[in-house]
């Protein structure tokens, strides 16, 4: 074995061990930026987009679940520093719901901010450590998303695992973690879609009802396992990076695309 498959395993194993916190799941308290507090509204309370406004919605209950009104909304942007973060498309809700869930721990502390702002929802979440060292599994944040049109969602979780599914329907997908699964089911971008992590597996799963597609996979350490169908291929392979350009239909000037990334880790590709 070589010095850089060596290296792919060390960094592999690595991965699954720190990521492994990220699924276990619980519940928590989240408390109030002390930078928001003048523009605060109370839990479960609705905060109205308007053009050029900022609104803050804290939760400083334990499993509440937090309400928005996402009528004036055009587009999503969720950044985390550290947690698992799911988005679920829910044709059930009219608003917009989130929740954070985390078990009773004396190590960290976990503030989400919510702001809107020129047609923008943005939920920010923060978590700082009180130790150095963190054996307490991260923060849970779940956003429910009703059904329309976005322009664009854009989710950038530095640290933990990213799941996205089912009934969204959106123009422009952004997903990025510095070291993290990123999982994508039934969602893709009407125009683009960009999902990278650094450090991670992605596995994503296509919607039934697709329009042609350009699609571009590439990781630098990894393997790919595609399971669809491209026209057009090109497959580049070297000692260990990887790469599969194609089309899902019909190649047109103007197709949709779809680049999927990640520097060490698996890509898995699916219907």
């Amino acid at each position: 074995m070589n010095n850089k498959m060596k290296l792919v395993m060390i960094l592999l194993a690595a991965a699954s061990i720190g990521i492994a916190g990220c699924t276990k799941e619980s519940s928590v308290t989240s408390t109030q930026s002390s930078s928001q507090q003048n523009a605060s509204i109370p839990t479960n309370t609705i905060a109205n987009s308007e053009t050029s406004d900022i609104k803050n919605v804290s939760n400083a209950g334990k499993g509440d679940i937090s309400q928005i009104d996402v009528t004036n909304i055009h587009s999503l942007k969720i950044q985390s520093n550290a947690a698992m973060v799911k988005v679920i498309g829910d044709k059930q809700i009219n608003q917009a719901e989130w929740e954070l869930s985390m078990g009773d721990s004396k190590e960290m502390d976990t503030n989400v901010t919510t702001l809107i702002q020129d047609g923008t929802l943005q939920i920010m979440l923060k978590q700082e450590q009180k130790k150095l060292i963190n054996t307490e599994p991260l923060p849970s944040l779940t956003i429910r998303l009703p059904y329309k049109d976005f322009k664009s969602l854009e989710i950038d979780n530095e640290v933990g695992n990213i799941f996205i599914e089912s009934e969204l329907s959106v123009q422009h997908l952004n997903v990025s973690s510095n070291a993290g699964n990123i999982t994508v089911t039934d969602v893709i971008g009407k125009e683009s879609s960009n999902i990278s992590t650094n450090l991670g597996n992605v596995e994503f799963a296509l919607p039934d009802q697709l329009a042609p597609l350009y699609v571009s996979l590439s990781t630098e350490m990894g393997n790919i396992d595609n399971q669809v169908n491209l026209e057009k291929a090109t497959n580049t392979t070297s000692v260990v990076s990887k790469e599969l350009h194609g089309y899902v239909g019909e190649a047109q000037s103007e197709n949709a695309t779809l680049n999927i990334s990640t520097q060490v880790g698996e890509i898995l590709f699916k219907k």
